[in-house]
């Protein structure tokens, strides 16, 4: 288990964004309290999927823009 910075230092984004990302349901976390300004606990698991994701979907992007500027 991660801790909201510790998410967003691995996945190069600030930690308001690993809550977003939570809210949203991309990255898996569960509240270490019963209230609702709690810290989260986020699961290792689902920062590790997310950033190869953004490699993959890097990756991609840069091919994609090489080949257009190669195509003009």
């Amino acid at each position: 288990m991660l801790t909201t910075r510790q998410a967003a230092a691995r996945l190069g984004v600030t930690p308001r964004q690993v809550r977003r990302y939570v809210a949203a349901g991309t990255l898996e976390a569960r509240p270490l309290g019963d209230y609702p300004t709690a810290p989260l606990a986020i699961t290792e698991e689902s920062v590790e999927r997310m950033a190869q994701t953004r490699t993959e979907d890097s990756t991609r992007r840069r091919r994609r823009d090489a080949a257009e500027r190669s195509s003009r």
